[in-house]
């Protein structure tokens, strides 16, 4: 997988202005997602103010995932979109809640 910043710059929220989105907020099945999701791409640009990225909160999600943090970034960082990531959690879990 090769990285697209540029593409990750454009779904990304500058987390030093707002927040990420709830944990409740489900993406793939599962909560937390959407809010690792968000601060995953503020980092990969640099934009993630006091968040970070593979917190234990973040570790939940990609535990009851089965999936690697660095598994996770990796496909983010190619700039796919939400739905994209949403479409590849669901084939990528190696569990589900």
């Amino acid at each position: 997988m090769s990285k697209n910043l540029e593409a990750v710059k454009r779904f990304a929220k500058d987390l030093r202005k707002e927040e990420p989105r709830a944990k409740e907020e489900e993406l793939g099945g599962f909560m937390l997602a959407a809010r690792c999701l968000d601060k995953c791409r503020a980092t990969l640009v640099g934009t993630q103010g006091d968040f970070t990225y593979g917190c234990p909160m973040d570790r939940q999600f990609l535990s009851e995932a089965g999936l690697g943090v660095e598994e996770f970034k990796a496909f983010v960082a190619t700039g796919a979109s939400d739905s994209e990531v949403d479409e590849w959690i669901k084939e990528h879990a190696h569990a589900k809640n």
